[in-house]
């Protein structure tokens, strides 16, 4: 894995465990503020953090939020062409209780400016329910 890969990989790791925890900073500030965000749960587009900030102010609260136990990500792809780099990978979200697992893929095109590696576009797509999306290293 080279330098640049390494870095937004590790960048996509941040915001997952910035998401876990509940830190939005450590998640917010890997987002360039005029990406254009595609969220697995809200179909229009979405730009910035402040965008995004209204999709999670429209999450359910309470008893009614799902408690996301463990959002693992794996199987990164990632090209890196001059300042710009697209990277797809599969994440597992487990929930506690009732909630069924999901199972997402997920396309980030990054841009290196001054200050690094920013987010300029994410497309998050969650699998149908009846979809195997054990990795295929796990199906052997």
């Amino acid at each position: 894995m080279n330098e640049d890969v390494a870095t937004i990989w590790s960048a996509q790791q941040e915001m997952y465990a910035g998401f876990e925890t509940g830190n939005r900073a450590r998640t917010d500030q890997h987002i360039h503020e005029s990406c254009t965000i595609w969220d697995s749960g809200h179909w229009e587009n979405v730009t910035g953090v402040v965008g995004l900030n209204a999709v999670r102010a429209a999450r359910p609260t309470g008893p009614d939020q799902p408690v996301v136990a463990s959002l693992t990500a794996y199987d990164p792809q990632i090209d890196v062409v001059g300042d710009i780099a697209v990277a797809r990978h599969l994440a597992r979200v487990v929930y506690e209780g009732e909630t069924p697992d999901k199972h997402v893929r997920n396309t980030g095109i990054w841009r290196r400016f001054r200050d690094g590696w920013k987010l300029v576009h994410n497309h998050e797509e969650t699998a149908p329910e009846a979809t195997d999306c054990t990795p295929e290293e796990s199906r052997k």
